[in-house]
């Protein structure tokens, strides 16, 4: 790709385990009471849907449609996997999710746009030929950091022709990176693996609850369960069929 840069638990359970008198007493092996590596008491694992839980809900609407200006109707439908709000997430170098319906040869650009919109913080023309699917952009691939309380934009814009630059397709969301409570690192910390993602969504945080459920439906593509996980946060933020 092209790259052009222009700026840039809690519960602890000690568990040397409770004794009763009548235990204390029994032949069976008593425990090491002196470890001084105690667990932390996990949480029970997770079942059925995630639940997104926006907290920013009635702000202004930062997810960008598919609209192109001209009459292209031959274009592959294109979405940015966002909420309509400005997403969160913990990350200084978070993914981002799009999707696209079709194979397509088209140029597509990417742009991550900070304070200053007149001067792109990132853009570039990503690598093609595209597959249709749930596509993935990693911040971290292109040496690029969010900072935090600071609202970013970011827009996929599909080019069927350079020279008339109104038939371009353009999507996009808000994004902006939160601070990682106590309360919420000492719940992920107790979680079941795999669990994340319940616990993320549960907290308003976006981005890094798509990934990390995409990251397991990479590792097992054919998990029906997982697949309609994945459904489930796409369809509360009213994206449907993406899958």
């Amino acid at each position: 790709m092209k790259v052009r840069m222009t700026m840039i638990a809690l519960c602890v359970a000690l568990s040397a385990p409770f004794l009763s008198s009548a235990d204390a007493n029994s032949d069976a092996p008593k425990a090491d009471v002196n470890s001084d590596a105690p667990e932390q008491a996990k949480a029970a694992k997770r079942t059925g849907m995630p639940k997104f839980k926006p907290t920013n809900a009635g702000t202004p609407m930062t997810r960008l449609g598919g609209a192109t200006r001209g009459n292209l109707a031959s274009l592959a439908r294109t979405e940015a996997l966002v909420p309509e709000e400005t997403g969160h997430t913990l990350e200084a170098q978070p993914v981002l999710y799009w999707y696209l319906s079709a194979t397509t040869e088209e140029r597509i650009d990417f742009a991550l746009i900070g304070v200053d919109p007149i001067n792109p913080m990132l853009e570039i023309t990503l690598e093609g030929p595209f597959e249709p699917g749930i596509q993935r952009i990693r911040i971290a691939d292109l040496n690029a950091n969010l900072e935090p309380g600071v609202s970013y934009q970011w827009f996929i814009r599909v080019i069927p022709n350079p020279d008339q630059r109104l038939y371009d397709r353009v999507v996009g969301g808000g994004i902006e990176r939160l601070e990682k409570s106590a309360a919420l690192q000492a719940k992920l910390d107790a979680a079941q693996p795999g669990d994340a993602h319940y616990l993320l969504a549960e907290a308003g945080i976006w981005y890094d609850a798509l990934d990390g459920l995409s990251m397991q439906i990479e590792s097992s593509p054919n998990d029906a369960n997982l697949l309609a996980q994945r459904a489930a946060l796409f369809e509360q933020v009213g994206l449907k069929k993406l899958n």
